[in-house]
Parts: C-alpha cells; sequence; structure tokens
C-alpha cells in the first residue's frame, strides 16, 4: 500500500512539472497576437485590453509597443500614442516603424514639418522592410502642404520600390487631380489597376474623376466594375451612382 502512494506521488509530480505555467513572455505574445487581431479587425478596445496586458508582461518588447500605439492613435488618443512610439524608440533607435508612425501621428495634427522629419527618418534606416510606406506618407505630407513636386516624386519612389502598393497610386493620381491635370491621374489609376486588378478603390475613383470631367459612358464601366469585385461600402456607393445616372 505505501509503495502504491509513493509511486501515485511520483505520478502527479511529473505530470505536474509537465503542465507548468507559461512564463510571462510566453503569455505576453498570447495577449500581443490576440490583441493585434482585435486591431485589425477594428475592435479597439478589445485590442486596448489584451495589448495593455501583453504590455505589463513585457514592457521591453517593441512590437506590443508598436500594437498598443496603433490601437491607441485608431482611437484618436494621440497623446497616448506618440508615448508608445517613443518608448520604442528608447528600446531600439533604428526601429523603422515607429519613426514612420510617428510621422502619421504628427500628419494627423497638422504638424507637417515635424511628420516631415519622422518619415525622412525612417527611410534613412536601411533595413526598413516597407520603404514604400515611409515614401507614401512622407508624399502625402507634401500633398497636404501643396508642394505637388515633391509629392509626386515620393510617391512615384514608394512605386518603383513596390508596384503593387496601392496607396501610392491612390496619392499620385490625387496630385494630378489637385493640379487639375485629370488625364495624368486617369493614366495612374489605369496603371494600378494593371498591377492591382482586383482593387475596387482604383476603379471607384476613376469612375469619379470620369464623372468630373463629363465622361459618363467611361464613369459608369468604372461603377459597374466595382460592382462586379466588391463586397463592401464601395459596391453600394457604386450601385446608387449607377442608378442615379441611369
Amino acid at each position: 500500500m505505501m509503495k502504491w502512494l509513493i509511486y501515485s506521488l511520483i505520478f502527479l509530480l511529473i505530470n505536474c512539472a509537465n503542465i507548468q505555467p507559461k512564463n510571462k513572455h510566453d503569455n505576453a505574445q498570447i495577449h500581443y497576437r490576440l490583441g493585434s487581431s482585435y486591431l485589425r479587425e477594428g475592435k479597439y478596445a478589445l485590442a486596448l485590453k489584451e495589448l495593455l496586458k501583453a504590455v505589463k508582461l513585457d514592457h521591453k518588447n517593441p512590437d506590443i509597443h508598436l500594437a498598443l500605439g496603433l490601437a491607441y492613435m485608431a482611437r484618436g488618443d494621440l497623446n497616448l500614442a506618440e508615448k508608445e512610439f517613443k518608448k520604442i524608440l528608447g528600446l531600439d533607435k533604428n526601429y523603422a516603424a515607429a519613426y514612420n508612425n510617428l510621422g502619421l501621428l504628427y500628419l494627423r495634427k497638422k504638424k507637417f514639418k515635424i511628420a516631415e522629419s519622422y518619415f525622412k527618418k525612417a527611410l534613412a534606416i536601411p533595413t526598413y522592410p516597407t520603404p514604400e510606406a515611409a515614401y507614401t506618407n512622407l508624399g502625402s505630407c507634401y500633398l497636404l502642404q501643396k508642394d505637388f513636386s515633391k509629392a509626386r516624386k515620393n510617391f512615384i519612389l514608394a512605386l518603383e520600390l513596390n508596384h503593387h502598393y496601392l496607396p501610392a497610386y491612390l496619392g499620385l493620381a490625387r496630385t494630378w487631380e489637385e493640379e487639375g491635370k485629370y488625364e495624368r491621374a486617369i493614366a495612374v489609376y489605369a496603371e494600378g489597376i494593371t498591377y492591382l486588378p482586383d482593387a475596387p478603390t482604383l476603379y471607384f475613383r476613376m469612375g469619379l474623376l470620369y464623372l468630373k470631367i463629363g465622361k459618363i459612358e467611361q464613369a459608369k464601366k468604372q461603377f459597374e466594375k466595382v460592382v462586379q469585385i466588391d463586397n463592401g461600402p464601395l459596391k453600394k456607393r457604386a450601385i446608387n451612382i449607377l442608378e442615379n445616372l441611369s
């Protein structure tokens, strides 16, 4: 009987050792991934709840601070977002995404010169995996200041790096539109469609531009394409426009 009890205790000890709770890092990663998932879905309150748990468990992880900053920025809490992005730079001064997002934050505050400086800092880091994003944001910064030449230059640089980067096509076309050069804007949308044939935004924007210059039949074709390939709000807007044009 005593021997059986000893064996039972050994068995329990072995199994307890195998089901030890995860360490702080592992738990932080669970909350981080869940929070990031909520962030992508636009569920910002839930994202914040998980990311705050993650950062409490692993406050030296720059990826967690980035996601937390993005969640704050999505909710309009720009000051809290700024603190998170700057915490990243205290951990890793070469974390280019932190500079890029600080640029976006100051762009929202309409502090264009500060935003410009942060985008350039992001681009100065050779290991930045998506420089097309910073070039596009820098282009948008110049566009908002009506510096069309610099805006175009940066959108083009973004597209030279990544022919499939939708925001750069939209920015470049918008720049030509702002300059009143509508045919060039249409050419940009058409070029974007060759690389991104399933991007409804390109067809929709081109349709709006055709309407603006009075080319109704060409506009209809673009809106009809949107109806074919989109299942979101653009489809509803395209249907409404087509009904009004018929």
